[in-house]
Formats: structure tokens, sequence, C-alpha cells
């Protein structure tokens, strides 16, 4: 094995842990790989495990938000062939989009003119699947001029591909499974049909501040970026626009809905705090927490004692007991006290 990607491979676990927040993570992973695959920008997206929806993304020197906003929505009504769930599906992780190569052209006439007015000359595309499911996507970029990517670079990329989604799953994990604390009130945002913030709630800026603490404050593009995507999944008929979000005192969810009369094509999002409804069900991706376990954590959290909880689900106390015992050892709690405390708003 190439000695620099045996490195990664030994390093990038502990160097992600040590992240603090998403743009740490994205930094962390950028100069782990910089060695291998030479880059001058860079994006990483987190996908919400269960629903597919876009969840975080933080770069550097990538596509500004009136572009992003272009691309995710030829992502998302299909116009895109190299989404996660695309290269996934395809047996690839790994691809390639070039500028001013109309003869191998592998993307839309659209995405070549983003690539060309921001000065990027080649983009890489690395799907982060591991074990059957997407946990994101990180994108690579070269200016133009520059060297493209090549085949090797490719190759070596598909190979970073389950560590780096390694490495970004056990940043998500790290963040224990619990709503934020003195959150205010859900916020809404109103997006009309030409992708334009219509109305928002003073919750609604909070909230917004809450999941892009350091962004510029004057520039609205770029702070209401985070909320495109689920506001566009919610126009796709049988998707599901609920994104739960790792924050850096607990966990956000988005949620998107169409309002009902058929003429309009604006749509509502709600930002707030992360219910145990909505988190349990990643606690069986994120931690292995089975169908079993996460009814006992149901009802340890409505407020049954160990024997109640025996009695209701027609097993034994033992077995209540060795389920929280499995519960603590893989969400790293100690208590039942703590994991309640933790799960409750």
């Amino acid at each position: 094995m190439n000695p620099n990607l045996e490195l990664i491979y030994r390093t990038l676990p502990s160097a992600a842990a040590e992240a603090t927040t998403i743009p740490e993570l994205g930094k962390v992973m950028s100069r782990q790989i910089m060695r291998l695959v030479p880059h001058d920008g860079y994006m990483l997206r987190g996908t919400d495990p269960l629903t597919g929806a876009a969840c975080f993304l933080t770069k550097e020197y990538g596509y500004g938000a009136d572009c992003y906003r272009e691309l995710e929505s030829e992502e998302i009504f299909g116009h895109d062939q190299h989404t996660v769930a695309g290269l996934s599906r395809s047996g690839r992780c790994v691809a390639v989009l070039e500028c001013d190569a109309p003869d191998r052209r592998q993307h839309s006439i659209q995405h070549e003119k983003i690539m060309s007015v921001t000065g990027v000359g080649s983009e890489m595309r690395i799907a982060l699947t591991l074990d059957g499911r997407a946990w994101g996507l990180l994108v690579l970029l070269r200016g133009r001029g520059g060297r493209p990517f090549t085949t090797t670079d490719s190759a070596t990329a598909g190979r970073l591909s389950e560590p780096l989604a390694g490495a970004l799953r056990q940043y998500v994990a790290s963040r224990f499974l619990r709503p934020v604390r003195s959150a205010p009130d859900p916020g809404i945002v109103v997006i009309d049909s030409s992708d334009t913030i219509r109305a928002v709630t003073s919750t609604g800026r909070e909230w917004i501040r809450r999941l892009v603490p350091d962004a510029v404050l004057s520039d609205e593009d770029e702070i209401f970026a985070h909320v495109w995507n689920i506001a566009l999944t919610a126009r796709q008929p049988g998707r599901r626009a609920l994104s739960r979000i790792p924050g850096p005192d607990g966990w956000i969810v988005l949620q998107a809905q169409r309002f009902d009369d058929s003429s309009l094509a604006d749509v509502a999002v709600t930002i707030q705090s992360a219910s145990s409804d909505v988190l349990l069900p990643a606690a069986a991706v994120l931690y292995g927490i089975t169908s079993r376990e996460q009814t006992v954590i149901r009802r340890a959290l409505d407020g049954l004692a160990a024997k109640q909880i025996a009695r209701s689900l027609n097993i034994s106390l033992h077995t209540v007991n060795d389920h929280l015992r499995a519960i603590y050892r893989k969400t790293g709690v100690n208590s039942r006290e703590e994991l309640i405390s933790s799960l409750s708003q």
C-alpha cells in the first residue's frame, strides 16, 4: 500500500474525532488527502443517512451560494447523474467533471457554465458511503489552467471513500443524540417558487445563526444556503424533506412542506430542536441500536420502570436490563438517568 495512503487510514479517524465543528472536520479531511490528491478548494456536504437529504455544508474556495443552489436543483430534479445515490448505484464512488471538455462531457451544460464562471477547471466528486449507506459527498476542485484530475487521482480517491465516510460517521456519532438545550421556539423560513426567501420569523434567523455561527451575517445567500436543499426536496414527490443536523450543543431538525394550495409552489421550512422521536431512528444507524432497544428507550422516556417495561413488552426483567446495558455501551452513557436526560428536551 502507498505509505501516504496507509498513513491516512491510520490517522484520519483520530484526526476527525478531534474536530469540534463541521468546518473543522472539512479542514481535517482536506488536509489529510491533500498529500495524495492535491486540490485548490473543497466542499463537504453531509447527508441524513435515513432520508438522504442534505444536512450540512462546509467549504473552502467552493462554489458561491447562487451556483451551489443551481447545482442542488440539478441534482434534486434529476438532471445530475453524479449524485451520492447515483454514484453508489453505479458501483463507482468517484466521478471527475471537466470544464472545456465537450467531447468528454459527463455533466450538464449549465454545470459547465457554472464551472467556467467560477474559475473551476476540474471537479472530483467522492461519494462517502459505508456499508451501503450514504453519509455525504466530498467535492474537490482545481482551478482552470491547472492540471485536471487524472484517472490515477480517481483511483486513489476511490480507495479513500470508505475511510472518509467512516470519519464522517464517527464525527456525527460522537455528537450524542440530544436535543438542543435552552432552544428558542421553532423558526420558520418561507421560500417562494423562484427560491427566494419570502418571509423569516425572528426565531428562524436565530436558528440559522446556530446552523452557521461562523458565517458573514451580511451575506444572506450564504447564511440561508442550508435551507435550499430541504426546500427543493419538499417539491419532489415521494421524498421525505427532513434532515437531522448535529450541532455543537445538540441536534437540530429541518423539515419542509409545501402549502396546501396547489397553485402555490411556496415551501415552509421549520427549524427546531430535534425531539427524541426524530432522533431515535437515527440511533439505529449511528450506534447499531436495535428496534427492540429503541422500544425499551421509548418506554424509559415514558417514565416506565424496568419492571413495567418488562411487563409491557412481555419479556423478563433480566432481558430489559440486558437491553439497557447494551444501549449504555453503544451510546457511551453511564446510566438510565443520563440516557433519559440526554434525550429529553
